[in-house]
Parts: C-alpha cells; sequence; structure tokens
C-alpha cells in the first residue's frame, strides 16, 4: 500500500468520527472580561455578538456587548451609552437578533432602582440597528417607584394603667413614625380607647401632626376588642377620608389585656379581616410574658402572626421599634389587598428573556407579580402590552413565565411562547396568540418532573423551511435521570383544539447525570443537504462542566432523528474550557463559504465552528451486451476455453448538497468492482486481474467519470438461472481547500457506499420471448400401501415433475400434509433431459432448497421447494424423494391425504397436471400383551377312591398396554366345561373394576366341539381343550385401555375328577386359553409381536392308586424267620460250632505257657 493511499485512509478515518461540524480548525474568541460567552448571537451575516454580563466597566455600571470577526478573530466592545440610573443592568444577560432586516436586542435585565428603603430590579434593553449599530432603549424610561395610598389608623391604649409619661411617649412614638412618611400619600387617623372612645384625627384632617400636642389620656377600663370593632365601622369610611383603593393598616398599642370589655376578639376581628385592615399589635410591658396575654396581641394582629407583632419591655422602647414599624409597612407598598403579591413590576427584570415579533420586540418579566412572570410586547410608538396568564385564573406563583421565549408562525398566525420553568414546581410552557388586539393562552404543555425546569430554553423549528413553524423543543436542563441530567421534548405545533402534546425526547450520552442537556437551543439550518433543518443542543454540565454540543438532525416534517449525528465535547477542542454549550447561535454563514455556521458560548471563550461541505455520490453501472447470450455459458461438454461474457460501464458522479459557493471541490476516490460477491466460486471475472476484484484510487471533481472494464467467463456455469452481480464498493476522502482556511469537504454521513447491479443470462423463450412452460407432477409412496402411525417412523414419498412446454424458471414444488407429518430432508434429486431423439438423454445433479411453514388451510402445513441455480429445461423430467417423519401420537384419520402442486415465475396459468393428489391408508401401531401368572394353578393329583371329588383352580392372566396410545380392546377366554356330559370346571371369571375406568362387562357363551375319539385323541395328546370338550368362550370389553395400563383377569372354580377316568389317562392337561382383539382396520400389532396377543395356562391332574401294606410285612417278616431256623440247624449239623470252640481253646493255653518262658530271671542267665 502505497504512502498516499494510507494517508488517505488516515484522513477518512479522523474525518468518520464526527459529523458535520468541523473541529479540527475551530475559530475562537477571548476576552477577558467576566461572563463573557455566557450570551451569543449571530448578526448582520458577519458578526458574533457576545454578552458579558458580568463585566464591570465603571460605578454601577455591569454587563457589556462585544462584536467578534470571523476574518480578524478577535472581539470590540460595542459602545452604548448606558443612562446612569441603569445600576448593575447586568448587559449582554439575553441577546436576540433577525437576519433580514438585522436587528439585535441587548438586555440587561437586573437594573437595580431604589426606592426609599427597597432595592427593586428591573431591565432595560438596546435595539440596534443596520451596521452603524445605532440604538435605542426598551423601555424607554425607568420605572417610577411606586405609590400605592395608604390609610393607616393609630389605635392607642389610653385606660389608667398607663402614666402620664408614658401616654406621652407613646405620642412621640405615633408622631416620629408619621414623620417617616411624610411626601407619601400615606393618610392617619388616630383613636384613644379605654372604656370609652375619642377620635383625636381622621382621615380627612389637615396637618393631623399639629393635633397630637392636644390628645389627653382618658384613663378608664381596657376595652380593645370593642375599639377595634369601632375603627373598622366608623373610622375606615368615606366620610371620615379613607380611600376606596387605598391599603388600610391598623397600628394598636397596649400595655395590658382587654378588661371589663363584653365583646370578643371572636366577634370582631372577622369584621376587621373582611375590610381588608392589615392589622400591627405592639404590646408595652411585662404583662405580656405571660401565654394568655401573648395569645391575646396574636389575636389582635393579621396572620402570620410573627410578622405583626411587635413586643417591648416599656414605652422607651418603643423608639426601637420604628424603623422595623416602617420597613414592614413600606413591604406592603404595591399591594392591593390583604391577600394579594407583595410586588407588582418591582421586580419585573424585563429582559430576562427576548424575542423580536412582527408588532415589535417582546421582554420576558419573569419577576412580575411576585415573579408569577410575564411578559412586554413594546408596538413601535404605543403603549406597551403585558402579556400574562392573569385572565385565566390560574395559579402562576414563582412560575417565572417569560423565563424564556421564542415565536412560532403556524397557519398565518404569529404566537408568542413563553416558558415557566418553575409553574407548580415542574414547569410549563404557554402559547400565546392575540384575539381582538388581546393576548391570549391558546394551548400549554406542563413538564413531568419536580425541579426538572421545564421551559427553561425554548427553540421553534421550521422543519420543512416554508415559513411555518413545525416544531417547538423545549428544554429540561434539569431532568434527572440515573445516568444521564436533562432532556428536550419534540413538541409539534397543536392543531385546533387538540391538547398540546410532545411527540418526542431528545436525550444526551449517558454517563452524565450532572449534563444540563438542553440548557441552551438553537437552530442550525440544513447541514447535510437533506432539506430538512438540523438543531444544536447545548449541555454544559457535562465532562464536569467542561460541556458539549450536540447535534441532531430532521427525520421529517414532524420528527427528529432521536440518535446525535455528531457531539463535540469542549475538551475535544480546549482542554481549558468550561462551561461549553451555555450559549448557542446558528443558521447564519458568517464564514461566506455558503454554509451555516455555529457559534457556542463557554466560560470565558467563544467558539465559531464551520459546517463542512457534504458530498453525494449517484453511482451507475451499465452492462453490453445486457445480457449472457446462451452461446457463451451453455456448454454440451466440459471444455476449458475462456469466454468473453462483454463490457461494464462504471459512471460516479460527485455533487455537492447542499449547494456551497467553494468551487470545484476535489475529493479522493477508491472504489472497488467485485464480481458475484459472497460467493466461494465466482461465475465470471475481471480481464485485467484474472480474478472477480479489481480496484481503483482517483482524484475526481465535480464532474462525471467513466470507466469500462471487460469480463470473462472461466468455465461452464452450472448456476445460469440468478444473474452475475457486479458490486460497486467506495470511500471518499474530500482534499483540504486552502483557500478557505483548508476546510475540507466529505461524503455525506447517510450515503450509500455501494451499488449493485446485475447481468442476466438469456432465456429460451422462443420468439416472443414469453417462456410458457407446461408442468406435471405425480408422486407415490414406494413400498408402501398402509401407513402404521407408531410403526412406520418415515414416510417416503417419490415425486416426479415433468416440463413439456418451454424452459421454466424459480420451479417450486409444494407439498400440503396434515400435522403429524413433519418435513425431514429431501434427497435423490436428479434432472433427465431429453434431447431431440428420443435416445438421446443425460441426467444432471438437482438441488432443492426447501422450506416449511404453516398453511393457511386450519391443520396442514406447508413445504416449499425451489430448484437452486438449475433452468427446468422444456422436455426435462426430475424426481426426488421427500421423507417426513411421522409422529408417533400423530392423528390422521383412516386415511392421509397428500396433496402436491408445482409452480413456477413463468407466469403460466395453473392446469390439472400442475396439482396431484393421492390418499394412504391409515392405521395406529399398538403394543398389547396378555401374559399368564405364575400364581396360577399347575398342578392337582388325587386317588381313585377319590375320583368324585372336586378341588378349586384358578387360572390368572395379566393385560398390558405397553404401546404409546389409548385403545378400545376385548379380551377373550376359551376355559373347558364339560366332558361328554360330565362337568370338568365349574368356573367364573373375575375382572378388574378401576374407578378410572368406564365398567368392564364380560359376557359368555357356550361352545361344543366337533364329536371326535376321545381315547384316541387322548393317547396321543392327554390335553383336555376345547377341541375335545364343551367350553365357555368368555368376552370382555374394555372401552379404553390406557397406556402403561395392567389389568388382571382371574377363572376360578371346582375343578372335578370324576371325568378323568373317560380319557383312560392318569395324567392330564387341564389348558385355559386368553386372547386380546381389537379392531384390526385402525389398529395394528407392532411387527414381530403378534405372539403377545395370545396366551395359556395349563393344569397338571394326576390319579395315583392307593395300597394295604400289612399282609405284606407279616408275610416277609415269617419268611424271614424261617429261612434262619433252616440255616441255622444246618450249620449246626456240620459242626460249624464245635470245631471252631476247641481251636480256639487250645491256641489260648499256647499262649500262656509261651508268656511264662520269657518272664523267669534264672533262665536268662
Amino acid at each position: 500500500m502505497s504512502t498516499w493511499t494510507a494517508l488517505l485512509l488516515l484522513m477518512a478515518f479522523v474525518s468518520s468520527l464526527g459529523f458535520n461540524l468541523d473541529t479540527d480548525k475551530p475559530t475562537h474568541f477571548h476576552v477577558d472580561g467576566a461572563g463573557f460567552g455566557h450570551s451569543v448571537v449571530q448578526y448582520g451575516g458577519s458578526w458574533v455578538v457576545v454578552g458579558a454580563p458580568k463585566e464591570v466597566r465603571a460605578t454601577n455600571q455591569m454587563g457589556g456587548l462585544y462584536q467578534c470577526g470571523y476574518h480578524t478573530s478577535k472581539c470590540d466592545p460595542v459602545r452604548l451609552q448606558v443612562p446612569p440610573a441603569a445600576v448593575n443592568m447586568s448587559l449582554g444577560l439575553s441577546l436576540t437578533a433577525t437576519a433580514n432586516p438585522p436587528r439585535l436586542l441587548a438586555c440587561g435585565p437586573t437594573v437595580h432602582h431604589t426606592c426609599r428603603e427597597n432595592i427593586y430590579l428591573t431591565g432595560l434593553c438596546f435595539l440596534l440597528a443596520s451596521s452603524v449599530l445605532q440604538n435605542q432603549r426598551i423601555p424607554t424610561a425607568q420605572q417610577e417607584c411606586p405609590k400605592q395610598d395608604q390609610d393607616i389608623v393609630f389605635l392607642i391604649d389610653g385606660s389608667g394603667s398607663i402614666s402620664s409619661d408614658n401616654f406621652k411617649t407613646m405620642l412621640n412614638f405615633v408622631e416620629a413614625v408619621m414623620s417617616q412618611f411624610q411626601g407619601s400619600s400615606t393618610q392617619f387617623s388616630l383613636m384613644q380607647f379605654s372604656d370609652r372612645f375619642e377620635t383625636h384625627f381622621t382621615f380627612s384632617t389637615s396637618r393631623p401632626l399639629d393635633l397630637l400636642i392636644s390628645v389627653r389620656q382618658l384613663k378608664g377600663y381596657t376595652y380593645t376588642a370593642s375599639a377595634i370593632e369601632h375603627v373598622t365601622t366608623q373610622l375606615f369610611t368615606a366620610r371620615n377620608g379613607a380611600r376606596k383603593d387605598a391599603t388600610r393598616i391598623l397600628v394598636v398599642i397596649t400595655d395590658g389585656k382587654k378588661e371589663g370589655d363584653k365583646r370578643s376578639y371572636g366577634d370582631v376581628i372577622p369584621l376587621a379581616d373582611a375590610a381588608g385592615i392589615i392589622r400591627y399589635a405592639i404590646g408595652v410591658g411585662r404583662a405580656f410574658h405571660t401565654v394568655q396575654s401573648q395569645q391575646e396581641l396574636e389575636n389582635i394582629a393579621s396572620k402570620p402572626s410573627r410578622e405583626h407583632i411587635f413586643s417591648v419591655e416599656n414605652f422607651d422602647a418603643l423608639k426601637d421599634i420604628q424603623k422595623q414599624l416602617k420597613e414592614k409597612i413600606f413591604a406592603i407598598e404595591g399591594t392591593e389587598t390583604a391577600s394579594s403579591s407583595s410586588f407588582e413590576l418591582e421586580m419585573s427584570q424585563e429582559g430576562f428573556s427576548a424575542v423580536f415579533t412582527p408588532d415589535g420586540p417582546v421582554l420576558g418579566a419573569v419577576g412580575s407579580f411576585g415573579w408569577s412572570g410575564g411578559a412586554f410586547l413594546y408596538p413601535s410608538n404605543m403603549r406597551p402590552t403585558f402579556i400574562n396568564m392573569s385572565q385565566e385564573n390560574v395559579d402562576m406563583r414563582d412560575a417565572y413565565l417569560g423565563y424564556s421565549t421564542t415565536l412560532a408562525f403556524w397557519k398565518g398566525v404569529h404566537s408568542l411562547v413563553l416558558g415557566a420553568p418553575r409553574h407548580q414546581h415542574t414547569g410549563k410552557v404557554v402559547i400565546f396568540t392575540q384575539e381582538s388586539r388581546q393576548w391570549r393562552p391558546k394551548s400549554e404543555v406542563s413538564g413531568t418532573q419536580i425541579g426538572s425546569y421545564f421551559g427553561a430554553s425554548l427553540c421553534s423549528v421550521d422543519m420543512d423551511r416554508d415559513g411555518s413553524t413545525d416544531l417547538v423543543l423545549i428544554g429540561a436542563p434539569h431532568y434527572y435521570e440515573q445516568t444521564r441530567g436533562g432532556q428536550v421534548s419534540v413538541c409539534p405545533m397543536p392543531s385546533g383544539r387538540i391538547r398540546w402534546q410532545c411527540a418526542a425526547t431528545l436525550r444526551g450520552e449517558q454517563g452524565h447525570p450532572w449534563g444540563r442537556f438542553g440548557a441552551a437551543l438553537t437552530v442550525l439550518g440544513d447541514v447535510n443537504g437533506d432539506s430538512v433543518t438540523d438543531v444544536a443542543i447545548g449541555a454544559p454540565g457535562e465532562e464536569e462542566n467542561r460541556g458539549a454540543v450536540y447535534i441532531f438532525h430532521g427525520a421529517s416534517k414532524l420528527d427528529i432523528n432521536p440518535s446525535p449525528s455528531q457531539r463535540i465535547s469542549g475538551s475535544q477542542l480546549f482542554p481549558s474550557l468550561q462551561h461549553f454549550g451555555q450559549s448557542l447561535s446558528g443558521g447564519q454563514d458568517l464564514t461566506q463559504d455558503g454554509l451555516v455556521d455555529l457559534a457556542v458560548g463557554s466560560k470565558g471563550r467563544v467558539l465559531l465552528l464551520r459546517t463542512r461541505p457534504i458530498l453525494r455520490m449517484l453511482s451507475t453501472i451499465h452492462f453490453s451486451p445486457a445480457e449472457i447470450a446462451r452461446s457463451v455459458f451453455e456448454c454440451q461438454e466440459q471444455v476449458t476455453s475462456v469466454q468473453t461474457l462483454g463490457d461494464a460501464t462504471v459512471c460516479l458522479q460527485i455533487y455537492e448538497s447542499p449547494k456551497t459557493q467553494l468551487g470545484n471541490l476535489q475529493s479522493s476516490v477508491t472504489f472497488d468492482l467485485t464480481l458475484d460477491p459472497g460467493r466461494l466460486s465466482p461465475r465470471a471475472v475481471f480481464k485485467e486481474t484474472k480474478t472477480q476484484a479489481l480496484t481503483r484510487v482517483k482524484t475526481l471533481g465535480l464532474s462525471q467519470y467513466c470507466e469500462t472494464v471487460r469480463l470473462l467467463l472461466p468455465a461452464c456455469v452450472e448456476d445460469s438461472v440468478t444473474p452475475i452481480t457486479l458490486r460497486l464498493n467506495f470511500s471518499l476522502v474530500g482534499l483540504p481547500i486552502p483557500s478557505y482556511r483548508n476546510l475540507q469537504p466529505m461524503l455525506a454521513a447517510d450515503e450509500q457506499t455501494y451499488f449493485t447491479a446485475s447481468l442476466p443470462f438469456e432465456k429460451n423463450c422462443g420468439a416472443d420471448h414469453i417462456c410458457q412452460d407446461d408442468l406435471g407432477i405425480i408422486f407415490g409412496f414406494p413400498d408402501l400401501k398402509t401407513l402404521v402411525v407408531g410403526s412406520d417412523l418415515e414416510l417416503d414419498v417419490d415425486v416426479t415433475v415433468s416440463n413439456d412446454g418451454e424452459d421454466s424458471y424459480g420451479t417450486t414444488v409444494t407439498l400440503l400434509y396434515p400435522v403429524g407429518l413433519s418435513f425431514r430432508r429431501v434427497a435423490g434429486g436428479q434432472v433427465l433431459y431429453r434431447g431431440k431423439e428420443e435416445n438421446q438423454r443425460r441426467q444432471r445433479a438437482l438441488h432443492l432448497t426447501c422450506e416449511s411453514t404453516p398453511s393457511r388451510s386450519q391443520g396442514l402445513w406447508r413445504t416449499s421447494c425451489r430448484i437452486s441455480h438449475i433452468i427446468f429445461r422444456g422436455g426435462a423430467q426430475m424426481t426426488f424423494l421427500v421423507t417426513f417423519d411421522v409422529s408417533p401420537k400423530a392423528a390422521l384419520g383412516d386415511r392421509l391425504l397428500l396433496t402436491a402442486k408445482v409452480s413456477s415465475e413463468n407466469d403460466t396459468p395453473e392446469t390439472k397436471k400442475t396439482t396431484f393428489q393421492l390418499e394412504l391408508p391409515v392405521k395406529y401401531a399398538v403394543y398389547t400383551v396378555i401374559s399368564s401368572h405364575d400364581q396360577s394353578t399347575k398342578y392337582l393329583n388325587f386317588s381313585a377312591s377319590r375320583k368324585e371329588k372336586s378341588s378349586v383352580a384358578e387360572h390368572r392372566y395379566q393385560v398390558n398396554n405397553l404401546g404409546q396410545r389409548d385403545m378400545p380392546v376385548t379380551i377373550n377366554f376359551w376355559v373347558p366345561v364339560e366332558l361328554k356330559g360330565e362337568a370338568v370346571w365349574a368356573v367364573m371369571v373375575s375382572h378388574p373394576q378401576n374407578p378410572e375406568l368406564r365398567p368392564t362387562q364380560c359376557y359368555q357363551n357356550r361352545i361344543v366341539p366337533t364329536p371326535s375319539d376321545l381315547p384316541t385323541h387322548m393317547q396321543r395328546s392327554p390335553v383336555l381343550d376345547c377341541s375335545i370338550a364343551d367350553c365357555l368362550h368368555f368376552r370382555c370389553d374394555i372401552p379404553s385401555l390406557g397406556i402403561q395400563d395392567e389389568l388382571d383377569f382371574v377363572l376360578k372354580g371346582n375343578l372335578s375328577f370324576g371325568w378323568v377316568s373317560q380319557t383312560l389317562q392318569k395324567k392330564v392337561v387341564v389348558t385355559s386359553e386368553a386372547e386380546i382383539t381389537f379392531n384390526t382396520s385402525v389398529y395394528s400389532q407392532l411387527p414381530g409381536q403378534e405372539a403377545f396377543l395370545r396366551a395359556q395356562m395349563k393344569t397338571v391332574l394326576e390319579m395315583y392308586e392307593v395300597y394295604n401294606p400289612v399282609p405284606l410285612i407279616v408275610g416277609s417278616s415269617v419268611g424271614g424267620l424261617l429261612l434262619l431256623a433252616l440255616i441255622t440247624a444246618a450249620l449246626y449239623k456240620a459242626g460249624f460250632f464245635k470245631r471252631q470252640y476247641k481251636e480256639m481253646l487250645e491256641e489260648a493255653n499256647g499262649q500262656i505257657a509261651s508268656d511264662n518262658r520269657t518272664s523267669d530271671p534264672q533262665v536268662a542267665q
């Protein structure tokens, strides 16, 4: 790979990291002014105006403006004539501008305005127009201090408990307080009370201070409640000078509890509340240290009590509370009633937000009416109009309406959109329209999370740039999620009376829970060339307050793509940036390159980011000839010669979107051509490379480039159905433009970087070029006459398809079969082609691809087998074998219906030949077993003398269902019961009674055998069965023999012995037989297991003779004794007993003599 190619790939990789604001070469502006970058706005098509609201330029003057130029990269201060009264106005806290005509509105909403003891916050804006930045102040005059009328009554205690000196001190306190209000619109009245009441002067009295000298103490009891009632009903009246719209204030000074008064506070305080009287209670002395006396002060004072009660130790201490009382009375200036807001416009902070409308500039006044908020519209040469929610009777306390403003144009009507981020703690945005010259709320939408600041930022968006607003973006920068902070709601303009709803939500990247996503919003314009407006959203709190800006592309007229196309982090541009994205302004071309730019404010810096030119590419591929001739790809025999397919012409056309003023942009384009991509063995190659791939690298401008390549066919083609594919893949890297600070074009992110063209094969469809095939299909079940479910686990279907017409394309065989069968495989496919002569034949392997899906017909499945890559030629016949699995539990009825259809892409109408049906009888394999039981009676014997007797005998049988389905069966027993009229076996059958099964019913009938020669039969085979004896046939019907069920049957009764003599045999076998029968048209015993359907049980009977042993024993004994006597007499006569005795005596005497000689010692010497 060359160095140049590697460099281009690296540039492509780097450029792909962002789309499509240029972050490599931003223009940055820096000024040391405090707060520089808090607000930014593009102005006049060439300037970025930046606010520095915290900059201190002179004493009591805070805030400044700077105009920054792209070409100079410098910022110059904007000189404005700030009036001295605009103290600490924070100029530049909010900025707004229009492009046509070029106008700029710069506001400072914190003008400190002092009224006596209070400091109010109002606002001042400068309207700048034209390039010379001529300015006009809005509002033109500073707001005056409020002049709310107040009527104050002093009700002083003149009872006897107060000394004369203390009484004078109290009068001096009243005089001091009255003196503090000289020059204001405040009137005073004085009443003294004890158990009498004396009015010393009323509101209509002139010079009331002079009358204080003549006041004398009344003495007496303390009727405080009655005195309050007297003031309420007598003094606060028009005849005594009380004004209708004045604030009514009562100051009660007393030294103790009321005494002797029949009126209670519960009677008179409601009257004072109804009259709107604000009451202050001043308790003097130690008498008010008790809980009871403190409660009396609370009864007198207005609520909340702690704000309206003063308690001092003595009358000399009254002077210490003069200032406190004055401040509290000043604090309620501007209050129309006791329950209304404390402020109207004193804390309005006009200019906190601003927007231009066709009628004039609109300034948000968030502090109006106790921070309920609103906005002022300043028409030309007319009085301003205040816009708020006061006529809707809606609780807007502390709502901050006007915190953000934007203008919407919808259905020919201009609407004003105001944000109130603290409304009900969740936020609200309201659309106002003008009706009968009054601005009234039309629609509104509320936030959902407490503290989210929903409505803190607003942006109206014209998505299709037709002049009408389509969407309003609403920022909620403090919306909290576990991994993300802030969100922006996408809210289409409401239609008619439909409730305003937000359709989607935009969010920032995860991992920034304090990101403040949505703190700033701006319209960019179309930056990616899709003719839909794009937007930018700031998140200044991300990455630990380094900040980030997100770019979102418009998706449609009423939608924005929820995934950002680009995220620009502050640390990516300058590691030291803080709060990058706290302010945004876009939509104008400040760099004179025909593309919109984005100004981004951060702490102390402003960055201008250019839009990179977007390039798109049109790709076309043309083949010559347009299809592959049959003479090229049809091979009668294997050949090795290479065939020429033709030429492919590839054309590339690069163009700008949107159009710029940058000239003929240059790009490095790498494109790869691939034949038959994805195939292991491509069917075609390029002549140049002898492979399926070809690569080019070209430097191209904004013009069309074409290149022609030659294609070859290296071998015979097996797949001549699927066209040969030529795929074009390309990458584009824009080359830097030196005359525009090396601005680098880029390929559109959504541009498709590949293009595919197909080269088809010529079809053999005759002169009319319309292929009319004539398909037919038949099938059979080889070597199978009946399908036995449970025994036959597979079902083979031999399919034959023929084509008696022209070539068939996309030939498909569809098999319809019932549930219970499932497709397993297809095999053995081959195609037999017939030539012009009958004996000219050749075979070709067949590859089918099959897919099974449920059929629309209930209870059926469909398997479709498509011939892959083979044209089914006219006159051809194909055969293949389809194998289905047969579920052992399938329920197919008594016949299986299989349907086969053949179709193609030729759109030939169906005929009778294209559909074939065949039925196959169905049985169900069962495995039932009957066997004799070992506990049966197997042997009995009897003596000839007892042959008239009998004995109990039983034969036991066991029935088992070892198969996989329930079935009805009949159990049959045959038992011999009589032979030649003589009883054999008085037998009965006992059968099981299973509560889970239906009762088993057994029936019996007698079977008479064919007459035969009994002795001859018995001599040949001594077995008594139903062939020679009368038998009982027992038939027991079992409605349902369940899977793995086991049933026991017992044949039991007295087996007689008398009939045995007829057989002339001493040993005879008595046999019973059992058999299982079922409906053989439905069921079939498993092959090889038929023997288990029958069983026998045999009992051997043996007769024996009984003998008397006594005569034999006696005769044998006598005979033995006689024989012994004869033998003894014969021996005696022969002398056997005498001779033997004499020899024994002589032998004994000789032995004694010998022993004596041996034992003498003398003889031994």
